[in-house]
């Protein structure tokens, strides 16, 4: 928001079953520099929204107008250039309720009245346009042509190395904002692929990484060579007593991560995160509830978050 000078939020946020959707209102003539939306996953121009329950077709027909889809395709060719008459597109939608008609027949709805207003467009995936039709609340749709592309999602041209269950980069950047401002040295002692290390090097920090697992260590000096990098045990770091002015980590959860005790797990892990922490610096740690307390950490929030559906938390911490 601080980087994006005449933008507003607006109207509630939503969830469309997969992601947060938040509306925003853009300030006429100015121009969205979308590279630097890191807590943005994709960016749409909206067309058109509609309230209210009906058939497929009547939803469709209320989020594709002609007017609204002006609209949008004037935003989109100030960032694409001009925009043929003849385009392909596809439709994606979202529903959050399927006992009224199916996604699919929501879909085929949409096909049809764009369709209609543009009668020279034909469908093809891959497609030079995105129309998304999405349920963000029980009844409430909202229709935007996409902006973004999967560079977006992806906050640059992709990773040399990927790894299943990688953090989004967008979670990421969000765990490091929450860090601070820095600059200073940033730590994920449960490194992975290296978002985090990522996100931390291009917010201004000096980023050092390490994991448990010998792949993950592998793919994060791949992907973030300005990183230092090594193998390392989160519970019992190599690292000074208060060397670090953050540590920000995404603390491996799930069935492809069992331990007996986690509850001791975890503990253990934030007692070493506020050991190498200097006092006055800040622990950030993404994962399921319960967290236990531990000393010399005091709790400066909580924040909700879903990835992939999947309900978790941001959790904050002050060294004290």
């Amino acid at each position: 928001m601080r980087a994006q000078p005449g933008l507003g939020l607006e109207g509630e946020a939503g969830f469309d079953g997969r992601a947060d959707i938040v509306f925003f209102s853009v300030r006429r003539g100015a121009r969205l520099r979308l590279d630097s939306l890191r807590l943005a996953e994709d960016v749409f121009a909206a067309i058109a929204s509609s309230s209210g329950s009906g058939r497929a077709a009547r939803v469709a027909e209320a989020v594709i107008t002609r007017d609204g889809l002006e609209r949008a395709l004037s935003v989109r060719a100030s960032y694409a250039g001009h925009l043929s008459p003849s385009m392909t597109f596809r439709v994606v939608t979202r529903v959050v309720d399927e006992s009224r008609f199916k996604r699919t027949e929501l879909r085929g709805a949409v096909e049809r009245a764009i369709a209609a207003s543009r009668p020279r467009w034909r469908l093809a995936d891959p497609a030079d346009l995105e129309v998304w039709v999405i349920e963000h609340r029980r009844a409430r749709f909202a229709s935007g042509l996409r902006l973004s592309g999967k560079w977006l999602r992806q906050h640059g041209p992709g990773r040399a190395a990927e790894r299943h269950g990688a953090l989004r980069p967008a979670a990421a950047a969000a765990m490091v904002r929450l860090a601070g401002s820095g600059p200073g040295r940033l730590l994920d002692p449960c490194c992975g692929s290296g978002t985090i290390a990522s996100e931390a090097i291009a917010a201004g920090w000096e980023a050092w990484a390490s994991d448990i697992d010998g792949e993950a260590v592998s793919a994060a000096a791949a992907n973030v060579p300005k990183a230092v990098v090594r193998r390392a045990d989160a519970l019992n770091l190599p690292y000074r007593d208060g060397e670090f002015d953050a540590v920000v980590t995404n603390v491996p959860f799930g069935r492809q991560f069992q331990v007996a005790e986690r509850a001791g797990w975890m503990r253990s892990l934030l007692g070493e995160a506020a050991r190498v922490t200097c006092p006055g610096g800040r622990v950030v740690v993404l994962a399921p509830p319960p967290v236990p307390h531990r000393p010399t950490l005091a709790p400066a929030g909580s924040y909700p978050l879903r990835l992939l559906g999947v309900p978790t938390r941001i959790w904050l911490f002050d060294r004290e």
